[in-house]
């Protein structure tokens, strides 16, 4: 079931990590730690990948489901998952429209309804040992249960359900601990030998109920939580005891590790996105967003020979020095969950195609789920590109980025390394990052020289950061474009912020940063329609292009 990393990847890495070894740190600092390394115990993949799925698949209805049999079910797709995919779950008319989408393009034969949960679990007994009940009483109670489970080759369910599905209860964890910080210490402890050393998740107690946790669970990434404010009053919150527990863990799982879920859910529930994510980078992981969505652990599964477009971008338009060139790059796109139905309303806009509009997109897309990807690259239209979304194989914040180690420049060549083996095949020539200082922006530059150039920032970081230009050159001639735009004029204040920041400069080129959650696809149509006559709107690649026929006649 987990084949062994490919000896051809581990001296990549190593070499790569040798040519980059001058970047970072080159002397241990005072406070700072080794890194833990290891070879992931999945393959020579980024994220874990499922075996193909079953030709014929189980169809669950989620909406006729219990929340305790909803949870159950879910844990018993990811167990039949470690063998081969087959149970789909069913969740929203936008999820099965995919289904039918992988049907039509062959990845699978058909589907049918699966039987009553006694039935199913007796056809798939072989998989199941029991039940674990968590403490309903204690929050994240459940959460806890879901990792004793997946060690276990349980399922977590209640007295009764046990009984109703013929499972006998293995574990019983209600009134083992007073507060969830205590229980997380506990399952490291108890569990720290069969947790995967290169997989976690941040899932929110709430979501649980949705059955999204399939893909952690099948593959035992430890599932946890960090409380928010609003979380304090709820029995066994403790949110700076929660935070040392897992800063204590990641500090001993292998660097270059990936978190899936999300940090944050609602307003003060969870620790929020750039505590989430900041904590997550200093101990050399990134974050693939994947909270709201569930089948994974079948998406995962499907083969796709080569991602490619359809159409190759044309050429740029003749350079004209006093024009502003545009490109605008949508937000958000390495989030996994935007992909299902999100984007896709961009897609089925009538507008697509009539001008140029980027997208950015997390390279590990193509790992989790490439039949979706497939759709896009098939769909998009020669003025649509894609780029790699954000700072890389995954999410992270590049200032911070293994600044807990003392061997920082070896963790950021060997995460550069992965960035550029999934960025390759999907044929995503530019990168976008999160900020990030001129010296991390290099880092980039030196290590994925196939791109055309590098589209640092979301939203217009670079005023606060004080780098004052926008447009430059980097490590042996790279264009980097910093955003020139953000979200806070609203949807009618695009242009206004663009001519604010080029100013009388010209020809000016500018990384139009398009912000998903605020511009819906009429809101960015509409930007093109009411650009001014000396604005010309092209692609990323084309906009590198036009930049270097500018700086080489200059």
């Amino acid at each position: 079931m987990v084949p062994k990393v490919s000896l051809a990847l581990v001296l990549a890495v190593l070499a790569t990590a040798a040519q980059a070894g001058d970047a970072g740190n080159a002397e241990p600092q005072a406070g700072l730690i080794a890194s833990v390394r290891g070879s992931r115990n999945w393959g020579d993949t980024f994220l874990p990948k499922s075996n193909p799925p079953a030709r014929r698949l189980l169809v669950l209805h989620e909406g006729k489901l219990k929340h305790d049999e909803r949870v159950a079910a879910t844990c018993l797709q990811a167990l039949v998952a470690r063998e081969q995919p087959v149970l789909w779950l069913s969740r929203s008319k936008e999820m099965d429209w995919w289904l039918d989408w992988h049907k039509e393009r062959g990845h699978i034969d058909g589907y049918a309804d699966a039987p009553e949960l006694p039935q199913l679990f007796a056809q798939y007994a072989r998989v199941c040992k029991g039940a674990v009940v968590p403490d309903a009483r204690l929050y994240c109670g459940e959460l806890l249960a879901l990792n004793v489970a997946a060690c276990e080759d349980l399922v977590v369910a209640s007295d009764d359900l046990a009984k109703r599905l013929g499972l006998p209860v293995r574990h019983d964890l209600r009134g083992k601990f007073t507060t969830y910080a205590e229980g997380l210490r506990w399952l490291w402890q108890t569990y720290k030998d069969r947790l995967n050393p290169h997989l976690c998740d941040f899932r929110a107690p709430k979501l649980i109920t949705h059955g999204t946790f399939d893909y952690p669970f099948q593959w035992r990434g430890l599932m946890f939580w960090v409380t928010g404010k609003k979380e304090q009053a709820l029995p066994g919150a403790d949110s700076a005891a929660e935070r040392q527990v897992m800063t204590e863990i990641l500090a001993q799982m292998p660097v270059l590790g990936v978190c899936t879920g999300f940090p944050a859910l609602a307003e003060g529930e969870g620790m929020g996105e750039p505590p989430g994510v900041e904590l997550l980078s200093r101990y050399g992981k990134s974050l693939v967003c994947t909270n709201h969505v569930s089948n994974y652990s079948l998406l995962s599964g499907v083969c796709v020979a080569k991602l490619e477009r359809r159409h190759q971008t044309p050429p740029p338009p003749d350079l004209q020095r006093d024009k502003i060139y545009i490109a605008l790059v949508l937000s958000d796109g390495d989030n996994q969950i935007l992909w299902p139905a999100f984007f896709k309303q961009y897609f089925d806009h009538p507008s697509l195609g009539t001008f140029p509009l980027a997208f950015g997109m997390g390279p590990a897309m193509g790992e989790l789920q490439p039949g979706i990807a497939q759709w896009y690259f098939e769909h998009a239209t020669p003025v649509t590109e894609f780029i790699a979304d954000v700072s890389g194989a995954g999410y992270m914040q590049p200032d911070h980025f293994a600044e807990a180690y003392s061997d920082r420049g070896e963790v950021w060549a060997g995460y550069l390394a992965w960035t550029k083996r999934i960025m390759e095949p999907l044929e995503l020539r530019s990168i976008r990052t999160v900020g990030g200082s001129d010296e991390n922006v290099a880092r980039y530059a030196k290590a994925l020289p196939f791109c055309h150039s590098i589209f640092a920032d979301m939203g217009r970081y670079s005023g606060r950061s004080g780098i004052e230009k926008l447009t430059y050159s980097i490590a042996g001639g790279m264009p980097v474009f910093r955003a020139a735009t953000s979200w806070r004029y609203g949807k009618d204040g695009f242009l206004r912020e663009v001519r604010e920041q080029v100013g009388a400069k010209r020809p000016a080129f500018v990384n139009g940063f398009v912000h998903c959650w605020t511009f819906k696809p009429e809101d960015v149509a509409g930007i093109y329609e009411r650009r001014n006559p000396d604005m010309i709107f092209v692609t990323p690649s084309q906009l590198a292009d036009l930049y270097r026929q500018a700086a080489a006649t200059r």
